[in-house]
């Protein structure tokens, strides 16, 4: 008996050890990644006391819980189509024992629980930071650029504005509501996207070039560049005073409005609140470039890396939010492209740098 306990004492003890190895050189292989959270969360702090709006880290709760949601709704798709597989295509006689042992052994490895600390930790970090400095952007560079946008895109655009050319989408309700729910659906799609990537058991160059590009897409597309080309987007145009170029297109939305709900006017109203100071909250207006498409993009390079149908499914939803920032009134047809530009420039960059200058450990 006191040689099996001291037995299983050793047991823990190594596996402890073990853990704690795997941990610090997962940490070590995300040194780049950390350093980036660390960064954006300093030019946060220094924005925040600049703007007299420090860094909100009620955001990290806010997100821990989507995170968490996305785990369990993960977890169970997980486990219901491990277990039906085991039972119905596989035939296993005990199914239930034999998916309860892959699921110990999925979540028990130290490998990937390692590799999971350390990339939520970064991501969440960095999150974070650009809550802070998005809504940052309409204190330190007032609205500047919709005028000149706007011509842009009309000039693009063979005269027209772009959401005219999409005029037979923009009168039928139905298919503002479908564009609205996809829109909105772009949040559960980042978090799962960046949610899949962290727990991934194996350490890649992929699963760094997709991390690495995430924080730099935000950093200087949503902070910088929109500090650049301050905007605020047609939905807004003729509240800043800028003319009556765009009230056909809010005027269709709002008649849409009264058929289905389009959370989009409700969203652009609670920013603007925000933005005015009528009520406190997200001051977070923010056009060019458009970070929807740029993410929809993102995403859509890695999950084509990860699997050719996830990658057509991924560009596919990119092309939906594209034509929903313009039909919903949020961006100009610019902002998406410029975003869309930017996220393969750097995902290609990333891509490079990690071919040749990759942390040691990295598959």
């Amino acid at each position: 008996m006191e040689n099996s306990v001291a037995t299983s004492s050793l047991t823990r003890t190594a596996v402890g050890r073990a853990f704690l190895i795997a941990l610090a050189d997962a940490f070590q292989r995300h040194r780049l990644l950390h350093a980036m959270a660390v960064a954006a969360l300093l030019l946060a702090t220094a924005v925040g006391i600049h703007t007299a709006n420090m860094p909100d880290f009620g955001v990290l709760k806010e997100y821990g819980q989507y995170l968490f949601i996305a785990f369990w709704i993960c977890g169970c798709v997980f486990a219901l189509g491990s277990f039906f597989n085991l039972a119905l295509i596989k035939r296993d006689t005990e199914p239930l024992g034999a998916f309860l042992k892959s699921l110990g052994s999925f979540f028990g490895d130290a490998e990937r629980t390692a590799n999971s600390l350390n990339g939520l930790a970064s991501s969440i970090a960095f999150i974070s930071a650009v809550g802070v400095l998005k809504g940052a952007i309409a204190i330190l560079s007032p609205f500047a650029w919709d005028k000149a946008l706007a011509h842009a895109d009309r000039v693009l655009h063979f005269g027209r504005a772009p959401h005219e050319w999409l005029w037979f989408v923009v009168q039928s309700p139905l298919a503002l509501r479908l564009l609205n729910f996809a829109y909105n659906f772009w949040f559960i799609a980042l978090i799962a996207t960046v949610f899949t990537a962290c727990i991934t058991r194996s350490d890649t160059k992929l699963r760094h070039q997709f991390l690495m590009s995430f924080m730099l897409v935000w950093t200087f597309g949503g902070f910088f560049l929109a500090m650049g080309l301050s905007s605020a987007g047609p939905c807004y145009f003729e509240r800043l005073g800028l003319g009556t170029d765009f009230r056909p297109l809010m005027q269709a939305l709002a008649a849409a409005g009264r058929v289905y709900p389009i959370w989009a006017l409700s969203t652009q109203d609670m920013l603007w609140s925000g933005y005015t100071g009528a009520t406190s909250g997200s001051i977070g207006i923010s056009a060019f470039p458009s970070m929807h498409v740029a993410m929809a993009v993102l995403f859509a390079l890695y999950a084509m890396r990860r699997s050719r149908l996830a990658g057509m499914l991924m560009w596919a939803f990119a092309g939906i939010i594209m034509i929903g920032s313009v039909a919903l009134g949020w961006h100009y047809a610019l902002d998406g492209y410029a975003g869309a530009f930017l996220s393969v420039a750097i995902w290609k960059a990333c891509g490079y740098f990690l071919s040749r200058f990759a942390p040691e450990g990295i598959a």
